[in-house]
């Protein structure tokens, strides 16, 4: 036992490496160890043996990794920032709006003015889109009338471009008693002699539909609470609850998918269903929303009810609107009508895009089993269908939908890029692979600019974590053979990951999550490496019970 213990000891000891270049020499290096789940990593100098498995070249490509990734994050650091700055001033010049319709009449031009200007800024700033399918495109001219008009908004912005549609959208009705159309001035801006719409047409569904609604019953109970002292109460209650209910069959005629947009649609019942109590109440004369015939008002009388019937009988035709009447209704049912066959169309497009990326990313899947069996040429195939049907099917989908490059074409592009940086791990440049040959791993990193396709830095970093399950799995095949010099170079790849990911600090939340796993690797190859040294040194050639399998 005290003889197994020295030699553990001294396999730790001997295995401890180095991911950061030195200039100093081994005598002048300082204490720079990293504790790394129980097993110290210190530096290396640069005259360390050029039979270390990690050479100093591997250690200048690593620390060029390390410096373009932690660019690229800083730089969408920085723009998500910004995109959540300004959702902040949006928000707050919507409550100081608000409070001058309340306060101060006389602030309120000077409000609403500044307001619409911080929106049109927000518009027609790129920094403020996730434009990255419009940019990454072939010859895309880079500026302000490049951004794609359906590019998924940053930091919440689209939340608050919702309410300054609900906001315009109930004041208007307010003043009008009619809904505002997807067309209006007010939802347009015009830069350079081209118009752009200020809101999406979920945006618009969600705030100047769905948002109304909500803000329209509880209008609603506020008039019906003060309905004795106001004889208009109860007429423009019950307008309202008409428009309301006109939203309401509009919307029905939408197939929302599972989303915020369809939790939204569910609760407009509720507020239609509010007015109606409020319209009942006024005309039964309900505790609480007008009061019982025994009140008395200024020491008269009992206060009479509410004529509903001579209302009715006065204005029947403007409460109750013809069907198929645009005119006379108070919801634009054409402009919603062509709303709805663009959303239609663009629910087509996603599930098409659904259906083309499970090819795709079976197509990398399978080239990575392929490579494990050691059939480099039906990998290398593989990669580039999965290439072809990325360029040709997917993309011209995103170049029309850039809100679908999340989700399904993400899977897709994580795993090519695992597949990709496995095959040059392997076999380096594609002229260098032998086809049904394993022995021995070449162990090149691709840098992100060198993968073919467009991905971004979420993709990248996602593919460079599931390496190290590819590498670990390949280490253990080696280790049957008892290639030891090909587990140190697997070694050696998972902790230069794993101390990349480190370094960088601040990671996506998507790859945040993986850092648990790549630890592991590491931790596992380090103990197959153990045994294996242990049984170099005891003389051994095999395992007792067998190599382990690895999980």
């Amino acid at each position: 036992m005290r003889y197994a213990i020295g030699l553990c000891g001294s396999f730790i000891s001997a295995s401890r490496t180095s991911f950061l270049p030195s200039t100093q020499s081994s005598s002048s290096t300082p204490f720079l160890g990293r504790l790394c789940r129980g097993s110290l990593i210190l530096p290396l100098s640069t005259s360390s043996s050029s039979s270390s498995s990690f050479s100093h070249a591997n250690m200048v490509l690593w620390m060029q990794l390390t410096t373009r990734l932690e660019e690229k994050i800083k730089l969408e650091d920085e723009r998500y920032q910004n995109a959540s700055k300004r959702s902040w001033e949006l928000n707050a010049a919507l409550v100081r709006v608000e409070m001058s319709h309340e306060t101060s009449e006389d602030s309120l031009p000077k409000e609403e003015e500044s307001l619409d200007k911080l929106v049109r800024e927000t518009i027609l700033s790129p920094e403020m889109y996730d434009n990255f399918v419009h940019e990454s495109s072939p010859g895309g001219d880079q500026g302000e009338n490049n951004i794609h008009q359906r590019a998924r908004r940053l930091a919440g912005l689209s939340n608050k471009l919702e309410d300054y549609a609900r906001y315009k959208a109930f004041h208007h009705f307010l003043a009008e008693e009619k809904l505002l159309s997807p067309s209006a001035p007010c939802f347009v801006v015009t830069e350079n002699g081209t118009q752009r719409n200020i809101l999406t047409d979920e945006e618009y569904l969600g705030g100047a539909c769905i948002g109304l609604c909500h803000d329209l019953s509880k209008y609603g109970v506020t008039r019906a609470s003060n309905a004795v002292h106001d004889a208009a109460a109860v007429p423009f209650i019950k307008r309202a609850r008409d428009a309301v209910s006109l939203i309401l069959e509009e919307l029905l005629e939408f197939d929302f998918r599972n989303g915020p947009l369809r939790r939204k649609y569910d609760s407009t019942k509720y507020a239609l269903k509010t007015l109606e109590t409020c319209v009942a109440g006024a005309v039964g004369g309900h505790e609480g929303l007008v009061g019982n015939e025994n009140n008395n008002v200024d020491g008269g009388g009992p206060v009479k009810r509410i004529k509903i019937a001579k209302e009715d009988e006065k204005g029947n035709e403007d409460v109750t609107m013809q069907e198929g009447d645009e005119e006379s209704s108070p919801i634009p049912k054409k402009e919603i009508g062509a709303l709805r066959e663009r959303m239609d169309h663009r629910d087509k497009l996603r599930e098409s895009l659904i259906k083309t990326c499970r090819d795709g990313q079976k197509g990398a899947k399978q080239a990575i089993f392929a490579m494990h069996r050691g059939d480099a040429k039906r990998a290398s195939k593989l990669l580039d269908d999965c290439e072809k049907c990325v360029k040709n099917d997917l993309i011209p989908i995103l170049e029309e939908e850039p809100t679908l490059r999340y989700g399904s074409f993400s899977g897709v592009l994580e795993e090519y890029v695992e597949g990709k940086l496995f095959y040059t791990w392997l076999h380096g440049d594609e002229g260098n692979a032998k086809n049904g040959s394993n022995e021995q791993a070449v162990g090149k990193i691709l840098l992100p600019d060198e993968i073919p396709l467009n991905i971004s830095t979420e993709d990248y970093l996602g593919g460079l974590c599931d390496l190290t399950g590819e590498i670990g799995r390949f280490a253990v095949a080696r280790g049957t053979a008892r290639d030891k010099e090909s587990v140190k170079l697997c070694l050696d790849s998972n902790k230069s990951i794993y101390m990349t990911l480190k370094i960088l600090g601040k990671l996506p939340k998507n790859i945040s999550k993986k850092m648990g796993m790549v630890s592991k690797s590491v931790e596992k190859l380090e103990r197959v490496l153990y045994e294996q040294s242990l049984m170099e040194m005891t003389g051994r050639k095999e395992c007792r019970g067998g190599p382990r399998p690895w999980k």
